[in-house]
């Protein structure tokens, strides 16, 4: 009589035991784990971005640039009218770096990541060519976006009037723009 019992007892284990992985499998199946790649849309080169944080107005921005760049490498990431050139060591990390714009037409453009410090200067050049500030050249102006305090600092810069660019050393990477002053006041 007492084999029956167990015998049951053992029957109903291995079913509740058999539920349970059927539960857990069904529950997981069919989904990706969380460390598994996305699968990823088409890289397209106006992809719109998220907004660097400002207090500034609401701007979409598009992606015109995404690049990894490796812990020390020397590296140059271009995008539009914007282009980063880092020399060895700029990066004490790896990071992926990207460019973003609001409008093509105008110089106002997130070098990211927003905010990433740079152990040694990079290289940042802005075209202003076939921009509304083109026949402007003589008196413009680089500046950044100082997100503490969402005031826009001057930043020594090279105006090659010629080459219609503007060229400056950057320590740290974020919102930059060219303009014949205060990027706020001139409606932006």
């Amino acid at each position: 009589m007492r084999q029956q019992p167990a015998a049951q007892s053992r029957a109903k284990h291995a079913m509740l035991v058999a539920l349970a992985l059927v539960a857990t499998a069904a529950s997981g199946c069919g989904r990706a784990l969380p460390t598994a790649p996305s699968a990823m849309d088409d890289p397209a080169p106006m992809k719109a971005a998220p907004a660097p944080m400002s207090t500034t107005p609401s701007y979409t921005w598009y992606e015109l640039a995404s690049q990894w760049v490796n812990k020390g490498d020397a590296a140059t990431v271009s995008g539009g009218r914007y282009k980063i050139a880092f020399v060895r060591g700029s990066t004490g990390a790896g990071a992926t770096i990207t460019i973003q714009e609001r409008d093509a037409s105008v110089t106002d453009g997130v070098i990211g990541p927003n905010g990433m410090a740079l152990a040694k200067a990079a290289t940042l050049t802005i075209s202003y060519a076939g921009s509304s500030l083109e026949n402007l050249a003589l008196s413009l102006k680089l500046f950044r976006l100082n997100e503490t305090t969402s005031q826009w600092e001057p930043v020594a810069a090279t105006n090659d009037v010629t080459g219609k660019t503007m060229s400056a050393k950057v320590l740290v990477l974020g919102r930059y723009a060219v303009s014949t002053g205060d990027p706020t006041k001139a409606g932006w």
